[in-house]
């Protein structure tokens, strides 16, 4: 525990990263929510007509705002972190779990800060302005029930992404994550040409359930390639 602690340690000793920079994107977006919300109002879009909450909701900036941060910060996060925690004694698999519970911690500051902007949205009738932000569809569409793990799983499953990214890297070198790359697209072409003919009945039949044990088992696979490529990989 003492060597996973010191992994841990060393993820969050740069809080300027792993909070600061989230929450400042999360801001971000709501300021760019807020000022397209009251361009289409001053252009002439009734808030009060029935359909502005159904048209608002569908905004899904803060969902897409944070993914590509996320697999960044986890490649970088394993990437630079590696090196100093196999100096201190860890050994790979402490280095992975250790890894795996930073991003829980990660996951959870991100899933808080939504979580209690979604309740202030809520409270001031969406900013005072009409402004959709975080009651959207794709955040579940004001049900705290579903954002939550939306947020938390969805963060989580791409911090594990990145880190494996940054373990190919470590082990493989530049060509690695290109290789992967290539395979994981490969893959889901393949895929989509293959299921075609039952995407109709497929679609429908996802539910979040299936979503949020997909998002588990692509974390847990990312994090077993993680171990996988740390246990020959060579410190730089």
């Amino acid at each position: 525990m003492n060597r996973i602690g010191k992994v841990i340690r060393l993820h969050l000793n740069k809080p300027s990263t792993m909070f600061v920079a989230p929450l400042s994107i999360v801001l971000l977006v709501l300021v760019i929510s807020a000022l397209i919300a009251l361009a289409l109002q001053r252009g002439g879009l009734d808030p009060s007509s029935p359909g502005y909450a159904t048209g608002a909701r569908y905004n899904s900036g803060m969902l897409w705002s944070l993914p590509g941060f996320l697999v960044y910060y986890g490649v970088q996060a394993v990437a630079t972190t590696f090196p100093f925690a196999t100096a201190t004694g860890s050994t790979r698999r402490s280095y992975v779990l250790g890894t795996a519970i930073a991003n829980l911690i990660q996951s959870a500051f991100i899933t808080a800060v939504m979580l209690v902007l979604l309740g202030i949205e809520l409270a001031t009738g969406h900013w005072f302005m009409n402004v959709y932000a975080l009651d959207t569809n794709g955040l579940g569409a004001g049900n705290p029930l579903v954002l939550i793990p939306v947020v938390f799983l969805g963060t989580f499953t791409l911090l594990s992404v990145g880190g494996l990214f940054g373990a190919i890297w470590l082990r493989f070198g530049p060509k690695g994550p290109t290789a992967l790359g290539l395979a994981l697209g490969l893959l889901a072409a393949v895929s989509v040409l293959l299921l075609a003919p039952q995407l109709g009945e497929i679609i429908p039949a996802i539910t979040g359930g299936i979503l949020a044990v997909v998002a588990v088992a692509v974390a847990a696979v990312a994090l077993l390639g993680t171990w996988l490529s740390m246990r020959r990989t060579s410190v730089r």
